[in-house]
Formats: C-alpha cells, structure tokens, sequence
C-alpha cells in the first residue's frame, strides 16, 4: 500500500508562499513501513510545477525503498484520458525494441 498526502500547504507567509509539504509511506510485503516527509519549495519561476517537484521526490523516495522498477522515472504529469491512451500506446511502441 502507498499513500501520498500534499494537502499540508504553507500559506502566503514569508518566504513560505511557494512551500509545500509532501509526505510518502509504503508498507511492502513483508510488513516494512518506509515514511518519508519533507517541506521544499517549488521555483515556478524556474520552470518547476508542484507536480514535478513531486514527481522527484517520489521517484528518490522509491530508490530509497529499494522499489525495484525497470526505469528510472515514473511521469508524473497532468494529462487527459485520450492524452494517457496516446502516450500508453506511444511507450508499448517504443519500448518493443
């Protein structure tokens, strides 16, 4: 099981405006339980979006769990339904080589 919680905004306080708080946890199969919690701030300016800056956090998190996945990223990114079928069927091409 793994949870993702990102509803622990800072407010527009300070220099906290453009922090976020993300924290994961994931129990594997033998009953190990990894958390991980961290407040970072996204730079917009910079190109960041919080979904990005979430996206890595994930993908180090599972290295860190030794979640063993074929690739090195996992996409994270808002699409649509058809946008998702496109890049599903655009990646099964790629990768049949």
């Amino acid at each position: 099981m793994y949870t993702m919680q990102n509803n622990c905004r800072c407010g527009a306080v300070g220099d906290m405006e453009n922090k976020i708080r993300i924290r994961f946890e994931l129990t594997d199969l033998n009953g190990y339980n990894y958390i991980s919690e961290s407040t970072t701030e996204v730079f917009p300016d910079m190109g960041e979006t919080e979904l990005t800056v979430i996206g890595e956090q994930l993908n180090t998190f599972l290295k860190q769990c030794s979640y063993t996945r074929k690739n090195d990223y996992i996409f994270m990114e808002d699409i649509t339904e058809e946008e998702y079928d496109a890049l599903t069927d655009y990646l099964h091409e790629l990768r049949k080589d």
